[in-house]
C-alpha cells in the first residue's frame, strides 16, 4: 500500500490546472497561478493503479494493485496564493491485489489524514509541484473543478513499477 502522504501529494498535484492550449478552438482554462488556485476544493474522486513487473525463475510475474477512494465525506484541500496548502482527508479506500494466476484479494480501509506543505505551479507544463518532490499534471482547471493526474515508474534491476494516479476535487 502506498504511504498516505504519496497519496495526499498525489491528490494536490491532480488539482492543478488543465491544459491551456485547446486545437479545437474553445477557449483555453484559466491560467495557472496561485492566486487563481487559492481556495478550498472538495475531493470527490481517487483512483490508482501500479503494475509491478519482477523478473522471476521463467519469465516475468506480474502483480496489479488498483486503489478506489470513495465516501469522501468533508475531505478537502486548502490552497493559499502564498504557496503553501492543507490537507483534511477522510474517505474509503478498497484496495485490489491481483497476482498473477490468483484470485484477486481485496482490503478496505479508512483513511484519515491532514497535512500542511508548499506547492508550486508551472502554467506551461501544466503541472503542480507538492513539497518540492511530487509534481502531477493538471488536467483539468475551471471555476468549478481541479483535476491532477500523477505517473510514476521505477525501475530496478529485477523489478519495475509503473503507477497511475487521478485525483479530482471541486471547488467550494
Amino acid at each position: 500500500m502506498k504511504n498516505l502522504k504519496f497519496i495526499l501529494i498525489l491528490a494536490i498535484s491532480v488539482m492543478a490546472i488543465s491544459c491551456g492550449n485547446d486545437d479545437d478552438g474553445t477557449p483555453a482554462g484559466p491560467t495557472l497561478t496561485p492566486a487563481l488556485l487559492e481556495g478550498t476544493y472538495t475531493f470527490t474522486f481517487f483512483e490508482s493503479e501500479e503494475v509491478i513487473e519482477q523478473q522471476v525463475t521463467g519469465g516475468t510475474a506480474t502483480t496489479t494493485i488498483t486503489e478506489v477512494g470513495d465516501t469522501f465525506g468533508s475531505s478537502n484541500i486548502v490552497f493559499n496564493a502564498n504557496g503553501t496548502y492543507s490537507t483534511n482527508f477522510q474517505y474509503r479506500l478498497t484496495t485490489t491485489t491481483q497476482l498473477e494466476n490468483n484470485d484477486p484479494v481485496e482490503e478496505t480501509e479508512i483513511i484519515v489524514d491532514s497535512d500542511t506543505g508548499s506547492y508550486t505551479v508551472n502554467d506551461a507544463e501544466q503541472t503542480i509541484t507538492f513539497d518540492g518532490d511530487s509534481t502531477g499534471d493538471v488536467t483539468l482547471f475551471n471555476n468549478s473543478q481541479l483535476r491532477i493526474e500523477f505517473m510514476d515508474v521505477d525501475v530496478s534491476t529485477d523489478r519495475t513499477s509503473t503507477t497511475n494516479q487521478e485525483l479530482r476535487f471541486e471547488r467550494q
